[in-house]
């Protein structure tokens, strides 16, 4: 029996070629685009669960009420949280920090020299309390010891080459410190998927012991683990009323302290907030590509569901003598349910052959490193086996259901006929699929616009043809080798300007402090960014100054002065820009006098569109020295960029002989915040262009078997005098009320889900009427150029051929 089954599969395989081709591509497009996105998802969704802990271990998050009213929100603490709610507060286990304060060090061995990002503190028991693992060196002992440093795998090879690395010393540098320290252990790379990607760790003891315990420094990541079944918002709740105990100082004193306790695993998808070090992923858009994976592999089932079905009436006969010759149920579904099985298995060998070359030609185009590190991993695997499993009974069942409960007699009479519940499921599938394309073509206009809309919008300030160079670690001399090197570069043909700055367009500036007007209680003080400057600053960047003055180098007075933003000017509570100028304010840390406002800028985008406009003051008060300057902007006009980064390397060199050249250019660095919403829309579009072309096939491959059912009925027609644009109107109308129909569910989703998306940006597109209604029209105008094709064909044929076949 089974070989006779096999037999038939074969033959039914062959003879219906064009049909055999469609089920097999659709079925394997959809089931290679199911295993790409959950590869993709799978990535997204696994940061940080390679710890043994990872339920039970949460961030301290800061928060900051003024009354019931959140005025920030912060993913850092103070170094002071961890040790005073472990003495009070049973529910925690254990806890680990990791300070980010200055974390870009260079790095220093013998004549080999790096500026590394992450060089962090951490406490004692980090590798204790995380599951990193050390190649070498000793986990509970590794951070105990004053000037002591854990570097990755890399960056032993990078420093020290082939040698043991263990027991050197290495010299690890910022503008403000410098540290001698001996290598302790050695760690394996991170992985790709943690949130936290640091090249070396200092101990906790090598920091200054004045801010080891300090609570007014909200720049490290602390987390702590919980006791089983601990309360998180009865743990969340008894906070604030600790934190009366600790806060002394006058900083922020008038507001209310608290946590948000957020479990590791959630870290990566939730939003961004200031201060965040990580690479954030997008929740939403992780969401959606698993539904739209889904949706992907039912198009294909549908597909095969529906081409199965309608040919059913090409095999009714066959089913009909089988029957009468004592065939059983069974053995009819057993027929039916084989063909799926074997069309299936075929589709899943093309599917596999499909990410294998996907893997290779598009991994620098969908995903980042590390992503098909997941792609076939056991849960991927166990998905696949089910998906593979579902796909044969989801398209193969019906069909098989449908055929073997025909009866004999009536097929063959030739009175075989599909019932109108029958009818309408096939109608239903075909729907779903139109209405899933409208989605998906709305959705990927939408993210095309806000991409393009961030890549285009004015930022406010002009980044175009400036070098950025990332400023030396300390050395004597420090300001006047400074003011040489400014004043050297100035001199060089093609540069139009050089400016110093705590950051620049595209950095976070992330340094707040607490400010109030002047004469204004303490309960007033609101965070505001503090971005430090020179005189060039404004000028250089060609910021748009909307009241009062720019820093004036014949004005002494002015390097005790600031200028704000609009946004700084509006949380000050002044009336306009032009009656904040001349007015005073209060600056955190600055208690002998009151900073002067000479000038207001307008807004301007210092991150990407996601964020919104901060309060920002620039200022050059030489009582916030602390506060580094970290960047040179060098403004060039001459096309002959490495000529001139060659110059500028050689002044620099002679100058910073004991500091790295590191260097970008601002425009690239500043797109650089939207790459992952670049790859999210290639992503996007690529996969809502696969469905839309599955669902094609299908309704060619239907409208192909309908065409050809109805040669004779168009024969007629033409023999009665109807023209060949009525019959194709006739052929499509059905299509065409399909899609409208199907139009009136998928645009108010299409609605719900383009804005759920976009709400992430703090400036986005404005959703338009004809970004739905195209897609409408599209599918349409697909639908009706698939049918013209081959009833065309049909209508143009000779009539007296289909009359005289029978």
């Amino acid at each position: 029996m089974i070989r006779n089954i096999l037999l038939v599969t074969y033959r039914n395989l062959v003879k219906n070629k064009v049909y055999t081709f469609i089920n097999i591509t659709g079925l394997a497009l959809g089931i290679a685009a199911f295993a790409l996105i959950n590869a993709y998802v799978n990535f997204e969704k696994s940061f940080d669960t390679q710890h043994p802990d990872a339920a039970n271990i949460y961030r301290v998050e800061s928060q900051f009420y003024k009354g019931d009213n959140l005025t920030d929100s912060w993913p850092t603490s103070t170094n002071g949280y961890a040790p005073a709610m472990k003495a009070n507060f049973p529910e925690i286990a254990s806890y680990a920090r990791i300070s980010w304060n200055n974390a870009e060090r260079v790095v220093k061995y013998n004549n080999i020299k790096f500026r590394e990002e992450h060089v962090c503190f951490a406490d004692t028991n980090f590798f204790n309390f995380f599951a990193y693992p050390l190649l070498q060196g000793d986990k509970h002992t590794a951070l105990k010891e004053v000037n002591t440093v854990v570097i990755s795998q890399s960056a032993a090879k990078k420093y020290f080459g082939n040698a043991d690395a263990m027991g050197k010393f290495v010299d690890i540098s910022t503008l403000s410190s410098s540290y001698h320290c001996m290598v302790t252990g050695i760690f394996k790379d991170l992985p790709k998927n943690s949130t936290m990607q640091f090249n070396m760790l200092l101990s906790w003891t090598t920091s200054s012991k004045f801010v080891q315990d300090f609570w007014y420094q909200h720049e490290s990541y602390t987390f702590i683990k919980l006791k089983p079944n601990t309360n998180i918002p009865a743990l969340e709740a008894k906070f604030p009323a600790l934190a009366e105990r600790y806060k002394t100082g006058p900083s922020l004193k008038e507001l209310k302290w608290a946590i948000h306790l957020v479990p590791l695993a959630d870290i990566h998808l939730n939003p961004a907030k200031p201060y965040e070090i990580e690479a954030k992923g997008n929740r939403f858009a992780v969401e959606f590509l698993s539904i739209i994976a889904y949706v992907i592999l039912l198009i294909a089932c549908i597909n095969y569901i529906n081409l199965a079905t309608t040919k059913s009436v090409d095999r009714a006969r066959e089913v009909g003598i089988r029957k009468v010759s004592g065939a059983h149920a069974s053995q009819l579904m057993m027929q039916f349910l084989t063909e799926s099985l074997i069309i299936n298995f075929i589709s899943l060998i093309v599917a596999i052959v499909l990410v294998i070359i996907a893997k290779y030609s598009l991994v620098h185009y969908l995903y980042s490193e590390g992503n098909y590190g997941l792609l076939f991993n056991a849960a991927l695997y166990l998905k696949m086996v089910m998906v593979f499993t579902g796909s044969i009974l989801l398209s193969g069942i019906y069909p098989a259901t449908v055929l073997a409960r025909m009866k004999p007699i009536a097929v063959l009479k030739g009175r075989f006929a599909f019932s109108k519940s029958g009818v309408l499921l096939r109608r239903g599938m075909v729907a779903f699929q139109f209405m899933a394309s409208v989605l998906l073509i709305a959705g990927t206009f939408a993210v095309y616009r806000q991409i393009l809309y961030m890549s285009s919008q004015n930022t406010g300030v002009n980044i175009s043809q400036t070098i950025v160079i990332k400023t030396p670690v300390n050395s004597p001399n420090y300001d006047q080798k400074v003011a040489a090197f400014k004043n050297t570069l100035l001199a060089f043909t093609g540069v139009k300007a050089v400016t110093v700055s705590g950051a620049v367009p595209g950095k976070e500036v992330g340094m707040f402090l607490a400010n109030r007007r002047f004469g204004a209680p303490k309960s007033e003080e609101r965070t505001y960014e503090m971005l430090k400057v020179d005189h060039d600053f404004m000028q250089a960047y060609n910021m748009q100054l909307i009241a009062g003055r720019a820093f004036d180098k014949s004005r002494p007075a002015d390097s005790v002065g600031v200028v704000m933003n609009e946004s700084a000017v509006k949380q000050f509570g002044f009336a306009s820009a032009e009656d904040a100028v001349g007015k005073q304010v209060w600056v955190e840390t600055i208690d002998k006098h009151p900073e002067l406002i000479i000038g207001v800028i307008k807004d301007y985008h210092q991150q990407s569109l996601q964020q919104k406009y901060t309060p920002l003051i620039l200022f050059m008060d030489p009582a916030l020295s602390w506060i580094p300057s970290s960047y040179f902007s060098i403004k060039v006009s001459q096309d002959d960029m490495p000529k001139m980064v060659a110059n500028i390397k050689s002044t620099w060199n002679n100058t910073f002989p004991e500091s790295s050249f590191d260097f970008f250019f601002l425009d690239d660095f500043y797109n650089r915040q939207y790459q992952q919403d670049t790859q999210f829309g290639h992503v996007f579009m690529l996969f809502s262009s696969l469905a839309i072309f599955i669902a094609c096939i299908g309704l060619f491959g239907l409208t192909a078997y309908s065409a050809a059912r109805r040669t004779k009925e168009i024969g007629v027609r033409k023999v009665l005098g109807a023209s060949v644009k009525s019959i194709i109107t006739l052929l499509t109308v059905d299509v065409v009320k399909l899609i409208l129909v199907s139009s009136l569910v998928a645009i108010p989703l299409a609605y719900l889900f383009i804005n759920q998306w976009l709400n992430r940006y703090a400036f986005k597109v404005q959703l338009t009427w004809w970004q739905f209604v195209v897609p409408v029209f599209a599918l349409i105008g697909i639908a009706i150029a698939t049918t013209f094709y081959l009833t065309f064909r049909a209508a143009l044929a000779n009539p007296t051929s289909s009359l005289r076949n029978e």
